[in-house]
């Protein structure tokens, strides 16, 4: 575990103009084509990319949407739901969302992060497939998978972001259970996993609600839940999925040169 080389310049109140430079991730250095990862639909038009999945994927829209204010070749759109997943398809079905928001053609990439709410058990026809059992993992890898091919197929980029490392009061282990589920279904199909969890960890890999800022303070970047971010604790969580973005935007961006 690691925390991130450079650190980001924290101003309580204030918007933070620029996520982490010159962190090497392990997404961002093994391309899964020879092409620019993001294909850009037009030199004039700026890149679309949709932001799917649960709370923090909200957070992680809002901590996206500050980095880049001043952007003008990408472009963020929410489609993220609170108190979603891939278990409750009665509440909100995200195989169906994914493959009703890639036929749109709105979309050049997308980002998803989706997991907290699915510590629970699958409910079908009268059965239940309870967590961590066999019929339960099926189907979790199953829809996982599903996803990601679903909106590769569409020739979306897709950045599958971890979930990132929680209090250990809030369920820790569980999610991180999640995540290899996540990391093994990209590998097996090709997109970019974007790991948030071990650069947001503090000493020794272990939780902590605090960020040393530029000047050496520590600052709060968590909330009370153990789960969730404050405002700049976003812009900390979001710049490195911003990072790895901006890389494949630049080369996009020279491939129409």
């Amino acid at each position: 575990m690691f925390r991130l080389a450079v650190f980001f310049t924290l101003l309580i109140g204030t918007t933070v103009g620029a996520s982490a430079q010159n962190i090497v991730h392990e997404a961002s250095v093994k391309p899964t084509t020879e092409k620019p990862y993001i294909q850009s639909t037009s030199k004039d038009q700026p890149i679309n990319v949709v932001i799917m999945g649960d709370s923090l994927a909200n957070g992680l829209h809002q901590g996206l949407t500050r980095l880049n204010k001043e952007n003008e070749t990408v472009n963020f759109v929410k489609k993220s739901k609170v108190n979603t997943g891939f278990v409750r398809v009665d509440r909100y079905d995200w195989n169906k969302a994914a493959v009703k928001l890639a036929k749109t053609k709105d979309y050049q990439a997308a980002v998803v992060l989706i997991g907290l709410n699915d510590l629970q058990s699958f409910r079908e026809k009268g059965k239940a497939y309870h967590y961590k059992t066999e019929g339960w993992v099926e189907r979790y890898r199953e829809r996982t998978e599903r996803m990601m091919r679903d909106l590769k197929d569409a020739g979306l980029a897709v950045y599958w972001v971890s979930i990132p490392i929680v209090t250990p009061k809030h369920y820790q282990d569980d999610y991180r259970y999640l995540n290899t589920f996540y990391k093994e279904a990209a590998e097996k199909i090709g997109v970019r996993y974007v790991d948030t969890w071990a650069p947001l960890a503090g000493k020794n890999g272990e939780y902590s609600p605090f960020w040393k800022d530029a000047e050496g303070k520590q600052v709060e970047i968590r909330r009370r839940d153990g789960v969730h971010f404050t405002t700049n604790g976003y812009l900390i969580f979001a710049g490195i999925v911003n990072d790895i973005i901006t890389s494949d935007l630049k080369a996009a961006t020279k491939a129409q040169q």
